[in-house]
């Protein structure tokens, strides 16, 4: 049976009265509905954004109680982070169990559906053809005849209907339809928990996958400013949220340490945060012994020291609590000096590369090999992508509120910015610009004083459609990645690394202006031919803005040395890396405020 178009779930949900709106008025996103529509017996993974007024961590107590008592062949995968839930659901759940939580009576609105189609359609008698007509095609039929002129209650329940029975295939007929009043199909029951009286969920959407940005240390003057100031980096950490760092490369050395010394201080791997810490583990004894047994050999430790912080997590799972990220983070720890590898024993290089630039101090005796824009800068490696690229907008929320945690433990900041060479592509869809989940994560770490320098991603140069059904290859306007959309992260575009004047913003740099009109991106720093260090004592160059973000990083930790109020200041941060900008005479919307000048800012004041 062929799946549900894009543009009539587009056309259903966003018609009108008064013509098409622009506005989903939908809890769910629509790309969660494009999803379903085209294969609805895949579960798809998701992030719930409770209200404020509700804790996720309560939120994904209530989800798995309920849910457990339908039980999947998957794993659901129940993980609360602050502000957001991530889960996979299939259409079922999500129907039955997650609609409700957003104030949505499914059950009521597939009643007067089904009323409102039988005072439209008439029962017919079970031998007339009429009645034996595909149930998919009689509801797609009545949504172009009237689905502008219900209320957004029924457009919604008339596409959940169509969805189901589009996927039932033929034998869904009305008179099914007629005998099961228009909802049945075993979804509704009466939930008894407490909390269920209210709704919870504010909005459902996908948990996107996080796309690495890679397709000039004289370029942005670092190293004439460090020679002129003396800056002194090695009192500062930054975090480098990507696919991990090989803190054996030498690149990454402590020359102020003894033989073995090394800078990258610690390494976690959010990517494997929800198979260690899902509710689906925690709270299943079988599978919560078999996770002791794993994370006993993956980080050398007893058993008993395993099973003692996994059920210290387990104690706040069956509360509701926001986890312990004490015992969190134990678990999450991995040696800094290994990397995951993929099937062909290949290590990710990226998040490799991007400290290099941004850190990198690579000497041969008494010869620098290479060197990054602040060569003695300590490394946090935040890993969110595994050894196959793959990864989550979850892992990044995850990653920045324990860079929140580990920095209000103590009285002294121990992360001071946070790079983040990875992006989502924006759909004007399903979220304002800028107030997408991993959007919102990087405006509350900044507001705790960490400064956070984005890609804007690699959008710039599009493929478009001409009238004569030519391909033609121009740049697209409002590409910006999120995080790179939100409005008080840095966002760094790519130019050339040598001759920037001459040849301005790369091709493949994300253009602005931001989709509600703000300038973005921030700056521009090189991005094109970018050398750096790959892992197993690799060297090599790479593209995009993936590797401009770090040479910003790299000057915002060089104004924090130069100037130690700044610390805890990421808007003066960011306004003095702006106002000290060359302008390389383009566009706004394509350099910003122009060349990042490393010299000039930490002249500025």
């Amino acid at each position: 049976m062929a799946a549900v178009e894009q543009q009539f779930i587009r056309d259903l949900l966003l018609g009108g009265r008064a013509g098409p709106r622009f506005l989903n008025e939908s809890p769910i996103q629509l790309d969660v509905w494009y999803e379903f529509a085209a294969n609805i017996d895949q579960p798809i993974d998701l992030i719930l954004t409770p209200l404020d007024s509700v804790e996720a961590a309560r939120l994904a107590r209530l989800l798995f109680f309920v849910l457990r008592r339908e039980p999947t062949e998957y794993r659901r995968e129940i993980t609360p982070m602050r502000g957001a839930v991530a889960v996979r659901l299939s259409f079922d759940d999500l129907v039955r169990v997650v609609l409700p939580l957003t104030g949505y009576d499914a059950g009521a609105a597939l009643k007067d559906l089904a009323n409102t189609l039988r005072t439209a359609y008439p029962p017919a008698h079970e031998i007339d053809p009429f009645a034996r007509r595909p149930l998919a095609e009689l509801l797609k039929e009545f949504a172009a005849q009237a689905g502008s002129r219900l209320s957004p209650e029924l457009r919604l329940a008339l596409l959940i209907a169509i969805i189901f029975v589009q996927a039932r295939g033929e034998e869904a007929t009305y008179n099914l339809f007629e005998r099961e009043g228009g909802m049945g199909f075993g979804w509704f029951f009466s939930p008894t928990d407490p909390d269920w009286e209210r709704p919870m969920v504010w909005r459902v959407s996908r948990n996107r996958p996080v796309e690495t940005l890679g397709m000039s240390v004289e370029t942005i003057k670092a190293d004439a400013a460090r020679r002129v100031f003396d800056v002194d980096c090695r009192e500062l950490t930054w975090a480098v949220i990507d696919s991990g760092i090989d803190g054996s490369h030498p690149a990454f050395r402590d020359h102020d340490g003894d033989e073995f010394a090394i800078r990258v201080d610690r390494a976690y791997d959010f990517a494997r945060m929800r198979a260690l810490t899902a509710f689906d583990t925690l709270l299943d004894h079988e599978r919560l012994n078999e996770t002791v047994e794993e994370v006993s050999i993956k980080l050398m430790i007893s058993m008993g020291e395993a099973r003692a912080w996994l059920e210290r997590l387990r104690d706040d799972a069956e509360a509701g609590r926001p986890y312990d990220w004490q015992a969190l983070s134990r678990l999450l720890e991995v040696p800094v000096d290994r990397l995951p590898t993929d099937g062909d024993e290949k290590a990710n290089g990226h998040g490799t590369h991007v400290a290099g630039v941004l850190a990198g101090d690579w000497r041969e005796g008494d010869q620098i090999v290479y060197r990054g824009v602040c060569p003695n800068l300590r490394l946090y490696d935040l890993r969110v992508l595994d050894a196959t690229t793959t990864g989550t907008e979850f892992a990044i929320i995850a990653a920045l509120e324990f860079v929140r945690w580990i920095n209000g433990r103590n009285r002294f900041m121990v992360v001071h910015g946070v790079n983040l060479s990875i992006g989502l592509l924006h759909d004007m869809d399903n979220y304002a610009c800028g107030r997408t989940p991993v959007c919102l994560a990087c405006e509350t770490t900044i507001k705790t004083g960490v400064s956070v320098i984005a890609a804007a991603g690699n959008w710039g140069a599009q493929t478009y459609m001409t009238a004569n059904n030519n391909e033609y290859r121009g740049y697209a306007a409002i590409s910006i990645a999120d995080p790179g959309n939100a409005e008080l992260v840095i966002t760094v575009g790519a130019t050339h690394r040598e001759r920037p004047h001459e040849y301005g913003v790369s091709f493949f740099s994300s253009r602005g202006p931001t989709g509600d009109g703000r300038l973005k991106p921030d700056v521009v720093a090189p991005g094109e031919k970018i050398d750096g260090p790959l892992p197993n004592l690799g060297f090599g160059r790479l593209d995009g803005t993936s590797m401009a973000a770090p040479h910003v990083s790299g000057v915002a930790a060089m104004l924090m040395a130069r100037h130690p109020e700044l610390i805890g200041k990421p808007e003066d941060v960011k306004k003095t890396i702006m106002a000290s900008a060359t302008d390389l005479g383009r566009e706004r919307h394509f350099q910003g405020a122009g060349l990042v000048d490393a010299l000039r800012a930490l002249q500025a004041r």
